[in-house]
């Protein structure tokens, strides 16, 4: 009888031990896939993109923290051929730049992670072409004037410095030098100092308010440019390519008053303008 209680005593600890190793494994609906994370940059809330241009798809994958099986593939089905990477590891890392598809056409990417178990995840990336206008607003506007040369005051300005110039100042620092001779009336017409190289076109049809960079290049490259503007009136609006640069402004004349006398001198006149810079 004693014997058998033995027995009886080892079956209970083997079963014990048997119930406890059981009980380590991980429950049957845990999930042990691997995990991947795509992270795209370039694109728009829509996952939508300008044609010609390219984005970002950040990869980041991980081997399920409880399992102790590596990553063994991942599989990229693509527009064009599929591409397999071999990982053979517990985390994996990399980012691909893609171009953008043409505008109106879709293109779907399917990300498949494998590990050494066969286990997979999947996770796919549509992407779709736009035919967006790349529009770039110029900065704030900035008012300017100038004087009659004759008079006292100055008769030049600085579309860069955003300042004006005395008629004994730096020739290449005035964008806009009043023309008007001492025995003439002032008229506000300008001319870019010895050296300057800013170059106008007129342009009273060019949207001022609401007209991009790229509008104003495009008005300008079809215009004639000219270093000299006569007789400009209350309304107008000018292109010029400042000094040689890449660098736009585009100016809409405010008053040309030939009987303004703030210099307290024979030589009246005062041209205001406001101006916008790229």
């Amino acid at each position: 009888m004693k014997k058998l209680n033995l027995l009886f005593a080892i079956f209970s600890i083997a079963l014990l031990g048997f119930m406890t190793s059981c009980e380590t494994d991980p429950p049957e609906d845990l999930d042990l896939n691997p995990s991947l994370i795509l992270t795209v940059t370039g694109l728009s809330a829509t996952n939508t993109i300008v044609e010609g241009t390219t984005y970002d798809v950040q990869i980041n994958a991980a081997q399920n923290q409880n399992s102790t099986k590596k990553l063994k593939e991942l599989e990229i089905q693509a527009p064009g051929p599929d591409t397999t990477i071999v990982i053979n590891a517990t985390v994996y890392e990399e980012t691909f730049t893609l171009d953008a598809p043409l505008a109106g056409v879709s293109q779907t990417f399917t990300f498949i992670l494998t590990d050494n178990d066969d286990v997979t995840t999947t996770k796919t990336l549509t992407v779709t072409g736009t035919s967006g206008v790349i529009s770039t607003p110029f900065g704030p506007q900035v008012s300017g004037a100038f004087f009659h040369v004759g008079g006292s005051l100055q008769g030049a300005y600085d579309l860069v410095g955003e300042t004006t110039i005395a008629a004994a100042g730096l020739e290449a620092s005035k964008d806009m030098k009043n023309t008007d001779m001492a025995g003439a009336n002032f008229s506000g017409s300008w001319t870019a100092g010895t050296g300057n190289g800013s170059l106008y076109i007129r342009a009273n049809s060019f949207d001022y308010a609401n007209g991009s960079v790229e509008d104003a290049m495009a008005a300008y490259t079809a215009g004639t440019p000219g270093g000299t503007m006569l007789n400009p009136l209350s309304g107008n609006i000018f292109i010029a390519k400042l000094r040689g640069g890449t660098d736009y402004a585009v100016i809409q004349i405010v008053t040309v008053d030939p009987l303004n006398n703030e210099c307290n001198c024979v030589r009246t006149g005062k041209i205001t303008f406001n101006f916008k810079k790229s």
